[in-house]
């Protein structure tokens, strides 16, 4: 994992240690992802969602063996909270990416865009390639929203992956990791408002090992 905090670009590249890669699904997504309108909050819970996650998230219909656990970490700021569900959001649509393995998923272009998008284009070509997919829990936590302009803002978050793993996608079998400090992960993520009043995570990095998530 990366145990360092890096700028631009190379943080991006980086991420990649961070980064459990993904699945293939025998079913394609709506056209439309339930819930996540043009900056409404008029979505519906997720599936797999925990109840600590926001409330009326967009569903993303992951697999029973991979569940993501999010806490709400409201302020009671409206437009705060506005920022922090759909950065919830684009939390489930990256484990998403890597079920669908689909480098133009909707859930990509609708969660991602600039530096970030790149990757996770890059990175889901690598994880097709590789034939592997994610299993277990991710959690995530600690999520503030630190800096903000009207059309840019910063999120800070911690994450736990002391309980997901690799699986490969052919056979189905889970590739165990033992836990480590390094599954507890400090991230910054770039968030860029759209003209549709949506929020696009533009960059991200992420520090393994970070003693403030354990």
């Amino acid at each position: 994992m990366n145990r360092r905090t890096m700028p631009a670009t190379a943080t991006l590249a980086a991420a990649v240690a961070l980064v459990l890669t993904g699945c293939s699904s025998d079913s394609e997504p709506d056209d439309r992802i339930k819930g996540a309108g043009q900056g409404e909050d008029t979505s519906s819970p997720s599936a797999r969602a925990t109840p600590t996650a926001p409330a009326k998230m967009a569903d993303f219909g992951l697999p029973d063996d991979l569940d993501v656990e999010i806490e709400s970490n409201t302020t009671g700021d409206k437009a705060k909270d506005q920022i922090l569900k759909e950065q919830a959001e684009s939390l489930m649509a990256r484990q998403r990416l890597y079920v669908d393995l689909d480098t133009n998923s909707r859930y990509l272009t609708r969660y991602y865009g600039g530096e970030a998008r790149e990757f996770y284009v890059a990175d889901v070509k690598k994880a097709k390639s590789e034939g592997r997919t994610i299993t277990g829990t991710y959690r995530y936590y600690d999520r503030k929203v630190t800096k903000n302009t009207d059309d840019l803002v910063i999120v800070t978050y911690c994450e736990d992956r002391s309980r997901a793993d690799a699986k490969d996608v052919t056979s189905g079998k889970t590739r165990k990791t033992k836990p480590s400090p390094e599954d507890f992960i400090f991230n910054t993520a770039t968030l860029r408002k759209t003209e549709h009043d949506t929020w696009l995570v533009q960059s991200f990095r992420g520090e393994g090992g970070a003693a403030a998530c354990r």
